[in-house]
């Protein structure tokens, strides 16, 4: 009688923990539907308001379809992020505005930066931080890009007028003259194709090597010049980041630089779990085999804070 009586209790235990775990799948996925569905409307909004066929430019369109799919609940995985650029002319300048949307937004922030040929690259560092301090001053999770783009236009030429003579703030690293620098770059994630365009772009400009790990962790190395690390370095956390940070940094006499230096160039490498092609994680058995290749399991190690205190 005792045992039929724990069976019995287990059972609907049980049944409630299945109940459970589906009021919170469909209370997970409601919200999701919920936050995709401001965003298709928003985007909507813009294309309304920047009608002709160049102004906006969605980095994958396969993923409105996903989303729209997921909202009729005919697709069972969450789409990717919505990624577009918005072509912008204001003064006379032409600007990249470029947006990432999280799957949560207008929950949580979205992930904006701009890009000028007509600033200079301080100008540029400049204009992106002042606009992520907006967004995070003023967000209250609500669809928010419109608001963003019209900062960007009340705002823009104070930039073009500021002189760039800027003083590096504390958090910076400090720059260590005529030494040979590595840095290893640690990230929430690197998703967005724009930054990743940005950070392959402005590591070739510089003349550094390493690479860069999309994903989820974003994993970059940076080596060259101290100098002309610090400056990429710089330009690229100016962007908005969830979380980004300099992990460690290794630094060598410049006369040892040939024999220190890892990599030939700069470049993209990208590791994917096979056993899930929706995965947006990094497969990190792939990559720490990549590191073994170039001697560097210690810095994988360090990266990720193994076999040691953080």
């Amino acid at each position: 009688m005792v045992l039929y009586l724990y069976g019995l209790a287990c059972g609907i235990c049980f049944i409630f923990i299945i109940i459970n775990c589906k009021m919170s799948i469909d209370s997970v996925r409601e919200t999701l539907c919920n936050n995709l569905t401001q965003q298709l409307a928003e985007l909507e909004l813009l294309k309304s308001m920047y009608p002709n066929s160049d102004e906006i430019v969605i980095t994958d369109s396969k993923v409105l379809t996903d989303i729209n799919n997921f909202i009729e609940n005919k697709l069972d995985y969450i789409p990717n992020h919505l990624d577009f650029t918005l072509q912008l002319y204001i003064n006379n300048m032409k600007l990249e505005f470029c947006v990432n949307l999280p799957t949560y937004y207008p929950e949580r922030e979205p992930d904006i930066y701009v890009r000028c040929n007509q600033l200079n690259r301080q100008q540029e560092t400049n204009l992106n931080t002042e606009l992520i301090r907006f967004i995070k001053d003023n967000y209250s999770g609500e669809v928010c890009i419109y608001t963003a783009i019209s900062w960007l236009q009340e705002n823009i030429q104070s930039f073009i007028n500021e002189v760039d003579n800027q003083t590096r703030t504390e958090e910076e690293p400090k720059c260590m003259k005529g030494k040979f620098v590595r840095l290893w770059i640690y990230s929430h994630h690197i998703y967005n194709k724009k930054k990743r365009d940005e950070i392959l772009k402005t590591a070739k400009e510089l003349k550094l090597t390493g690479f860069c790990l999309p994903g989820k962790p974003g994993i970059i190395c940076v080596e060259g010049l101290d100098v002309e690390c610090h400056e990429w370095w710089r330009n690229i956390k100016s962007m908005s980041w969830k979380k980004i940070m300099i992990r460690n940094t290794e630094t060598f006499e410049s006369v040892k630089e040939k024999q220190e230096r890892k990599f030939n160039n700069f470049e993209e490498i990208i590791f994917r779990n096979s056993s899930n092609k929706y995965s947006k994680h990094a497969d990190m058995s792939g990559f720490s085999k990549y590191m073994e290749q170039f001697g560097l399991s210690q810095a994988f190690n360090e990266v990720f804070r193994l076999g040691g205190d953080s």
